[in-house]
């Protein structure tokens, strides 16, 4: 895959920038604490535009803040 580049998810730091809890974010998101850890560690396979949305939604930012393409070194 590093022929291609890869994704960094920033959900942590926003988290942190915005004084908000894993807690707090999976229990109004509805979302399990184990899968959304995955995202934080960077150890999804693949990613769920849903989640994605709720979110972007509850953060009350944009996709680009959460996903950022690292091209490959050459």
């Amino acid at each position: 895959m590093d022929n291609y580049g890869t994704i960094n998810i920033n959900i942590e730091n926003l988290l942190k920038e915005k004084n908000i809890s894993k807690n707090k974010i999976c229990e109004e998101l509805n979302i399990q604490r184990t899968q959304f850890n995955k995202y934080c560690n960077h150890s999804m396979q693949r990613l769920d535009v849903n989640i994605l949305c709720k979110i972007c939604s509850f953060l009350n930012c944009g996709i680009s803040d959460i996903l950022e393409y690292i091209p490959p070194k050459q």
